[in-house]
């Protein structure tokens, strides 16, 4: 397949979708990206030989002039980033595939039925969606870019340990409260944790083995080359590059026993039980999206678990998931499956 004639359509900056955007164009080579305008971040520069900026006033004649000659768009996580985005790719007989986070998918919203077909690059999105009707979906490894990853090979008991918090939303969907409330009841005072924010979230830091680093890293792979081990503990994750990214350098990743990240730590041991009651999320309570739950980690789970990492030696856990990366994320794998998949008729 000529992925040069798609175009993917999402942010270019650096929140998870523009993180995914920059995947999908790398691996895959799609030749073409639809750009929404950032609703957290700054957009980047954007390069107008490849790329088109959706601005408010962005209509139907620019979209079908931009578009002419593509064989379809892959919409993240929504389908309808501009008004005329959708009828205009119709209108030009293009395949329109959506790949869907689950947490903000309203299944009963019509219009999900414009798409061909949903790539959902983790069975808890497939399973949401099956609970609405949709069939034309398929599950399918996300195309990520194993190449800029540092390769970890960690070996003995974990010293360090490492959080990556991102931005800290309304629901502080990564977990870091509960990271800093279990790291605090581990006394062995020879560990260390480094967390990283993307913003200054005003947390409150007063132990003194807590390295708190504010801002953006120019390179994503500086957020693996350090530390023993990664906390991520999210109470809600839609593709989750938090958890699956360190797993895939190879670093043992403590995260909690939920779906969709459990689905890419395998080892029991360091998968921390969930409370006993789910709460309602932020698209739950604003957005009435009824399925929308978080599932907090418990916090003496998580630090028995960080406990556990601290005493036993990690090296099996580490070569494991660096098998595991190569296994389902070699590029040539995931252009195969993509191209088996997008290559055939799609129908509602």
């Amino acid at each position: 397949m000529d992925f040069s004639k798609w175009a993917v359509v999402g942010f270019k900056d650096d929140t998870g979708i523009g993180r995914m955007t920059r995947d999908i164009q790398k691996v895959l080579g799609v030749g073409r990206h639809l750009v929404a305008p950032s609703e957290r971040m700054q957009t980047k520069p954007i390069d107008p030989g490849r790329e088109l900026l959706m601005a408010s006033g962005t209509g139907a004649g620019q979209l079908k002039e931009y578009m002419a000659g593509l064989a379809g768009i892959i919409c993240l996580e929504r389908l309808h980033w501009n008004d005329h985005l959708v009828p205009a790719a119709k209108e030009l007989g293009l395949k329109i595939v959506c790949v869907p986070m689950w947490e903000w998918f309203r299944g009963t919203d019509p219009s999900w039925r414009d798409a061909d077909l949903f790539i959902c690059p983790n069975r808890k999105a497939q399973e949401v969606l099956a609970q609405y009707g949709f069939t034309n979906t398929v599950h399918l490894a996300w195309p990520l870019d194993l190449a800029q990853l540092p390769e970890r090979n960690v070996e003995g008991p974990a010293r360090t340990f490492v959080h990556n918090a991102g931005l800290i939303d309304h629901d502080d969907r990564k977990g870091t409260r509960c990271v800093l409330k279990a790291f605090s009841k581990v006394r062995n005072p020879d560990l260390r944790l480094i967390l990283r924010v993307q913003k200054d979230s005003g947390l409150p830091i007063d132990d003194p083995r807590i390295d708190l680093r504010t801002g953006n890293l120019e390179d994503p792979a500086d957020l693996y080359k350090e530390g023993d081990a990664a906390i991520q503990p999210s109470r809600m994750e839609g593709l989750g590059f938090m958890v699956l990214e360190p797993v895939c350098c190879g670093m043992p990743v403590i995260t909690t026993d939920a779906a969709p990240m459990n689905e890419y730590v395998t080892q029991p041991q360091l998968r921390s039980r969930t409370e006993l009651f789910r709460k309602k999320s932020f698209a739950c309570r604003a957005a009435s999206i009824r399925h929308a739950y978080l599932t907090p980690p418990s916090i003496s789970s998580l630090a028995r678990t960080i406990d556990w990492c601290s005493h036993n030696d990690l090296g099996e856990i580490s070569h494991q998931n660096r098998r595991m990366a190569q296994e389902r994320y070699g590029p040539e794998s995931l252009r195969d499956a993509w191209t088996e998949n997008l290559a055939r008729p799609l129908v509602n």
